[in-house]
């Protein structure tokens, strides 16, 4: 299938961050190659007399998160062919005359007050009459997952699987709607900093993945919006984890920040704030409780002090025994010999 011509297509400032392209055509096959190229695997297929009708469509983002409009002159099928990969999904909502989806056997309306989320995968049929116009967030579900695993404060299995059918009218759906709008406006806008700096863009990212969760029901939505207390951050736990898997060896706080995932103030910030100690200190604390249940079930004329604490992660014995005394009340080998 040939490519648009190289007049009809519009292509946006080139800042490095951001794809945005333009495609329009009055030819049906060229939109088609067009969302070939940056969507998934589609055909278009018109269903009425009139065929001559091309179209337009646009995509602003990257390439794990983008919005893009997609606009057609004349009545239109699109069948979206099932795919292998199901690691993205879109959120569609609709201007003009209304549309329709048809995935797995049922059927949803698109409108600018019922909107559809879908993943890829199963195969999705899109019926689109004259002049009706799309507007669709894609967004890798890997992301999503991340920043629900985040806001939940542990970890998930899988992706998550929203409701397809979506009410606009509703007041979490009208607060979507809007930041979608918010959205488009910052992606267009030639001047804004989500296309200057991979932190503002990342900031970006973050907010529609957030309001995404929180305003579509899926099956994380009532732990997501029930009360609770401050949440422990995740790179807290994961860091608490590492530390009691690998405690014997010889850990630095380096160490344990890049296996949490982030920088050793923040992770300094974190556990002072939900553990009221440092990482370090923590690595301490699991290190002294190994070696004070392994001294209570050593047999001394096997198993010497210096030993157990070498294998708990203690590299200085008069500091170990300092600690241990500290913490306990009594030395290692009062422990060692039954005397605790």
């Amino acid at each position: 299938m040939s490519s648009p011509p190289e007049d009809e297509t519009e292509p946006g400032p080139q800042d490095g961050l951001i794809i945005d392209r333009t495609w329009r055509s009055p030819k049906l096959e060229e939109l088609e190659n067009a969302l070939n190229t940056l969507v998934s695997p589609q055909r278009l297929v018109p269903t009425s007399r009139d065929t001559s009708g091309g179209g337009m469509f646009g995509y602003r983002g990257q390439v794990d998160l983008g919005i893009f409009r997609v606009r057609v002159e004349s009545d239109v099928e699109i069948d979206q062919i099932p795919e292998d990969a199901d690691d993205r999904m879109a959120f569609v909502l609709g201007r003009g005359e209304a549309s329709q989806l048809r995935i797995e056997g049922e059927s949803f309306p698109i409108s600018q007050e019922r909107a559809v989320i879908f993943p890829s995968g199963p195969r999705r049929i899109l019926t689109i009459p004259r002049h009706a116009e799309h507007h669709v967030l894609i967004v890798n579900r890997r992301k999503i997952a991340e920043c629900c695993a985040r806001l939940l404060g542990e970890e998930i299995p899988g992706f998550v699987d929203f409701d397809v059918g979506v009410d606009l009218d509703t007041a979490s759906g009208s607060t979507w709607r809007r930041l979608m709008n918010f959205a488009e406006t910052d992606l267009s806008d030639p001047n804004s900093l989500i296309r200057r700096f991979p932190l503002a863009w990342r900031q970006f990212e973050q907010s529609l993945l957030t309001g995404l969760l929180l305003s579509q029901r899926h099956a994380y939505s009532e732990a997501l919006l029930a009360p609770r207390s401050a949440a422990i951050p995740f790179y807290v736990r994961r860091a608490e984890a590492f530390i009691e898997a690998h405690f014997a060896e010889p850990l630095s706080l380096a160490d344990i920040a890049a296996h949490a995932g982030v920088s050793a103030r923040s992770l300094q910030n974190g556990f002072q704030s939900f553990r009221g100690m440092t990482p370090m200190a923590f690595l301490r604390s699991i290190r002294l409780q190994q070696a004070h249940r392994r001294l209570r079930l050593a047999d001394p004329a096997h198993e010497t002090v210096t030993e157990i604490a070498l294998a708990c992660g203690f590299g200085h014995m008069g500091e170990f025994g300092t600690l241990y005394k500290r913490t306990f009340g009594v030395t290692p080998r009062e422990t060692l010999l039954k005397k605790a």
